[in-house]
């Protein structure tokens, strides 16, 4: 087991082995002189397949350095069997064992400590690429070819994920999504945003020179969907992205935008959505807030988002998320967008 120091986190390298006797190369990221006993969480950032650990090395790296010696969280990172330094060989793609090798590696050392996986290794549907944006930034994006419909050129969804956490949930709405006839990009913004605040912590504007580049790439202006905490992120990139054809925003918006080593936000009002959401017009706007769920966002703080911006807009307030009902605001912001 080796180790190596680098202030103010430490990196050791070091294998887990699985079920079937298959070493994982892992590093372990972890606030600098902070024994086991002191830790307090584990997350793991789980790099999708084909890619290695080198594709989430810096999130887990930047996390730490951050906010590791604070919070007392270490951040592990890993390459699944077959990539990377890892045991395996072509073809076998049972990453259930290599996930099972990870938790019980983490129980038989730290006990019970609070655990999680950020994103899973594979996804059912669609597919990842790594494309580069700005220097230094990097982006994950899940693509889900259309459907075959009655259009050449089918209409473009950027879909957001909740932060750390693209889900299988997330994959099967947007492979239904591409089934009705949209290609689709899925990201984890978190992920996104963490490569891009290495050196220095983003702007508004940073933000928009991103999201400029990466709709260059898609085949038509897009849509966007942005779950809970990515909503922030999503309102203001259409706010200042002219060719983000409209948005639908999903729950908490503002917390998303407040993570202080990734925003320059010294000053508040520098990621108020309220200083940006009405220049969202004339393109439509929806929001969506959940009902009783804790990241379905405040009543209060929606209506005031719904009355600052401008027409064409709309609020509701669901139960929960389905392909369903984002077919019917997608809809509604087709009937609605200008010319």
């Amino acid at each position: 087991m080796a180790t190596t120091s680098k202030f103010p986190y430490e990196e050791e390298v070091f294998g887990i082995l699985t079920d079937d006797d298959l070493y994982l190369d892992c590093t372990l990221v972890r606030p600098s002189e902070t024994s086991d006993e002191e830790l307090k969480a584990i997350r793991v950032w789980v790099p999708k397949f084909p890619l290695t650990q080198e594709s989430v090395l810096a999130c887990a790296q930047h996390e730490v350095k951050s906010l590791g010696s604070k919070r007392k969280v270490a951040h592990l990172v890993f390459d699944l069997r077959g990539t990377g330094h890892s045991d395996g060989i072509p073809g076998d793609h049972n990453f259930d064992l290599d996930m099972k090798a990870v938790k019980a590696w983490a129980r038989e050392r730290f006990g019970r400590i609070n655990f999680g996986f950020l994103g899973t290794p594979t996804l059912t549907n669609g597919r990842v690429n790594l494309w580069p944006l700005s220097p230094g930034s990097k982006m994950e994006c899940y693509y889900y070819p259309a459907g075959r419909g009655p259009v050449v050129i089918p209409p473009s969804i950027l879909y957001l994920s909740t932060y750390g956490n693209f889900s299988q949930t997330d994959d099967q709405i947007c492979a239904q999504l591409a089934d009705a006839g949209f290609h689709v990009y899925g990201l984890d913004p978190l992920r996104y945003l963490l490569h891009a605040s290495l050196t220095r912590r983003l702007t508004p504007e940073d933000l928009w020179r991103d999201a400029n580049l990466l709709v260059q790439m898609l085949p038509s202006r897009p849509i966007i969907i942005a779950q809970p905490l990515a909503a922030g992120l999503g309102l203001l990139w259409a706010s200042g992205v002219k060719k983000i054809a409209g948005i639908i925003a999903i729950g908490r918006a503002q917390a998303g935008l407040s993570p202080s080593h990734i925003f320059q936000n010294s000053n508040p009002y520098t990621f108020s959505l309220s200083r940006y959401i009405a220049h969202i017009h004339p393109r439509p706007l929806s929001l969506i807030r959940l009902e009783d769920n804790p990241m379905g966002g405040d009543e209060a703080r929606m209506d005031g988002l719904l009355a600052i911006s401008q027409p064409p807009h709309r609020l509701d307030a669901v139960p929960e998320i389905t392909a369903d009902l984002l077919r019917e605001h997608l809809a509604w912001i087709d009937e609605e967008r200008p010319n």
